[in-house]
């Protein structure tokens, strides 16, 4: 039959199209007009409010649908509206292509009906049919529509149908692999946008590492789980299950995901795609595993495995190997050894990284036996957790190879000096040391360890798995929103946690279970009382919808710093008369501590008097500043634990609270008002009262809140650096024999 006579498909087609789009509109619709299957399909253009795009639409025989806003939610929604009332059998919703590209677009789309038409499959709705230039936004509220609107049983075609247009549609993610006594434990999740009212889905997937022959290993079934967001609404998109080693042998395998289906025409695999954490928490693990023999008998072995990636990273590989004893090991090396040189040859990435992994390969055995532990903070700082833990390090075992790394130039270099080993960042002996680390400890996030001018994506893809140093979180407060803490993200092998409720949040929200260690933070070793120095320390936290050191360039949502809540009432208190008065009166001062990520919106400015100063971190430590105060003032910062921690009263200014829970954070387990340390106020009126109401009382702690901060609090002692210290060395990785 020639493609004139084909019959047209019952097919309806929604471009979704925004302002930045609309000059291709008229080209990309007379192409469309032009083929012959195409010629009478009902096509829809959803379109930001505003667009004029009337006559074109007219010109080609194309309904026009107005979003409700510009919002990529509202113009899904339209979208989907639209198509589910074509009362067509098929239709896609896709983002405008280019002309060049739509003959390419139909052979696909085309391809997809008569797949469909092949399966005696009744569906109450459209059938959504998914190109590559579809939005993850419509399949997801398609498969809620669906779900919601009708009865989806397990099993039936229809389920397997969505089950397929999900997989298609979403990006399938490793999170994380752990060893489990001859299995390994996988989390992954399926990247889709699910609403978070979506029913649950009737369909399942398998799980499985496949090599050039077939695969090795395959999970049963597994549903789609509840997995919390950033802003703490559960999605139906965690996976999760074992796999089995022992017995798969040796080799190079790739993990998959696919739709657990008996239907040819509905199967479908994807690559699953390793996130960061997977990656920067890789190396080679041994597991001791019994294999079976023969029946009734079984022998000790050993399996060992590696994650990594290759080329792009787009999908996530293990190398096995299963075997004890030196012959094995030996083999084990040769593996590695072959990687190594293979990569140093002709390896994808930054010629650097080729050369890192030769300056590795070549230093290797002036390293053997050795542990070398790089702690650090920021780049250029000296004055939270990861000093502490020096300085114990340091004191208490001088012999251990630990080293700091900072930039020379750094204000507070000297802070660390008098120490000894500490390391020029960036310096060739920093680099030398990153290639053979054992434990890789930082107050912030790990990246602040890379050297400038290294590739931080190749230096995951291709160094880390190579070197396999424990990464260690030590954290710089307390964490107030779980839900921001992902494991896929951030690949920790020791994430500390001060408080119960701390761990049982970051447990349930995070992906981390046996990672989360509550040992306290280093720093809080020195919280030690000092004598009175009738000061007050207001130390508030950032805002990451203003412009700030963190964020550079232009953000979406951003908030103009000058006029925002944040600055009127940041000047607002510092250049206030009554404040200036009230500590004249009762004979205190007024320290302000900015954000570092605030601070250089501060440089200069203006104070009602010499009452009140801006302090600078570089000339005096924030820990000395938190010891010395009377008392203590913040809007959100998790300092307040310190401060709790060393029975300083506390009054909390949440001057912005529906701003900064809108924009800022994520929601939390910490309740102020039932589980804070002080009281709140919401003005500057209101703050300036409990100020005056602590300074009444001569800044005596409240009764009232002492024993909150008791019971937050159960152990308070010097120990939390000894702490951290066993908790690493106990999860330094053994050579597997």
């Amino acid at each position: 039959m020639s493609d004139v006579d084909a019959p047209r498909p019952d097919l309806a087609i929604v471009f979704v199209v925004g302002e930045g789009r609309a000059g291709s509109l008229g080209p990309a619709l007379a192409q469309l007009r032009k083929l012959p299957r195409f010629r009478r399909a009902p096509i829809a253009v959803v379109h930001d409010p505003g667009m004029d795009v009337g006559a074109v639409l007219a010109r080609h025989k194309v309904s026009g649908v107005e979003a409700a806003s510009s919002l990529s939610k509202d113009r899904n929604d339209a979208a989907c509206d639209w198509l589910l009332a074509s009362g067509a059998r098929y239709g896609t919703i896709a983002t405008l292509l280019r002309p060049a590209r739509l003959d390419e677009w139909t052979r696909h789309l085309w391809h997809e009906v008569k797949r469909l038409d092949k399966l005696p499959l009744t569906s109450p709705m459209p059938l959504l049919l998914w190109t590559d230039h579809g939005t993850k936004l419509s399949v997801a509220r398609y498969v809620h529509r669906m779900l919601a609107e009708h009865d989806v049983e397990r099993g039936s075609l229809l389920a397997d149908f969505l089950g397929r247009l999900a997989l298609s549609a979403a990006t399938p993610w490793l999170e994380a692999v752990d060893p489990a006594g001859g299995d390994i434990e996988i989390l992954a999740f399926l990247s889709v946008a699910f609403v978070p009212e979506m029913s649950e889905p009737p369909w399942r997937y398998r799980l499985a590492l496949t090599g050039p022959s077939g695969d090795v290993a395959r999970s049963g079934p597994v549903p789609l789980t509840p997995r919390v967001g950033n802003r703490g609404e559960a999605q139906w998109a965690g996976l999760g299950t074992r796999l089995p080693l022992v017995g798969t042998g040796s080799g190079h395998r790739r993990f998959v995901l696919e739709l657990d289906t008996e239907v040819p025409e509905l199967r479908l695999r994807r690559n699953l795609r390793p996130r960061v954490g997977a990656l920067i928490s890789a190396r080679t693990v041994g597991m001791h595993a019994e294999a079976d023999e023969t029946a009734g008998r079984s022998r000790q072995t050993t399996v060992r495995y590696l994650l990594h990636t290759v080329g792009d990273g787009t999908a996530a590989f293990l190398t096995t190997q299963e075997g004890a004893g030196l012959g094995a090991r030996l083999r084990w090396a040769g593996t590695l050894l072959k990687k190594d040189a293979g990569f140093i040859a002709r390896g994808p990435g930054a010629r650097r990284m080729r050369l890192l992994r030769l300056l590795r390969l070549v230093t290797r055995p002036f390293f053997a036996g050795r542990e070398i532990w790089l702690i650090g903070e920021r780049k250029d700082t000296a004055q939270d957790n990861g000093i502490h833990l020096f300085r114990h390090i340091r004191e208490s075992d001088p012999r251990r190879r630990a080293y700091y790394v900072i930039d020379r130039s750094s204000p507070q270099y000297d802070r660390v000096a008098p120490y000894g080993h500490v390391v020029a960042h960036s310096s060739w002996r920093h680099q030398l040391l990153l290639l053979h680390a054992t434990v890789l400890a930082n107050a912030y996030m790990i990246g602040y360890l890379v050297p400038d001018g290294w590739d931080v994506r190749d230096y995951t893809r291709h160094i880390v798995w190579r070197v396999g140093a424990l990464r260690v979180y030590l954290k710089h407060g307390v964490h107030l929103s779980p839900y921001a803490v992902k494991r896929g993200t951030t690949g920790y092998d020791i994430c500390l946690t001060v408080t119960p409720r701390e761990t049982e949040a970051l447990r349930a929200a995070s992906g981390y279970d046996r990672q989360l260690v509550e040992a306290g933070m280093p720093r809080y070793d020195a919280l030690t009382p000092t004598p009175p120095s009738r000061t007050i320390l207001f130390m508030p936290t950032w805002r990451n919808y203003l412009a700030t050191t963190a964020l550079k360039g232009s953000q979406d949502g951003e908030v103009p710093y000058e006029g925002s809540t944040y600055q009127r009432f940041m000047s607002g208190l510092l250049e206030s008369r009554r404040l200036h008065e009230m500590l004249e009166r009762y004979d205190y001062r007024l320290t302000f501590l900015p954000h570092y990520n605030m601070a250089s919106r501060f440089e200069g400015a203006t104070v009602a008097g010499d009452r009140i100063e801006i302090a600078d971190t570089n000339a005096v430590s924030f820990q000395d500043l938190i010891r010395g105060c009377d008392a203590f003032v913040t809007d959100y910062s998790s300092v307040q634990f310190d401060v709790a921690y060393l029975g300083t009263p506390i009054v909390y200014a949440r001057f912005d609270e529906d701003e900064f829970e809108s924009k800022h954070s994520s929601p939390t387990w910490f309740d102020y008002e039932r589980d804070g340390f002080g009281p709140v106020v919401h003005t500057l009126d209101e703050t300036l009262d409990a100020v005056q109401d602590l300074l009444e009382r001569d800044c005596r702690p409240d009764p009232f809140y002492q024993k909150r901060i008791d019971a937050a609090f159960p152990v308070r002692d010097q120990r939390n650096c000894a702490r951290t210290v066993a908790a690493i060395e106990e999860r330094i990785p053994a050579r597997p024999r």
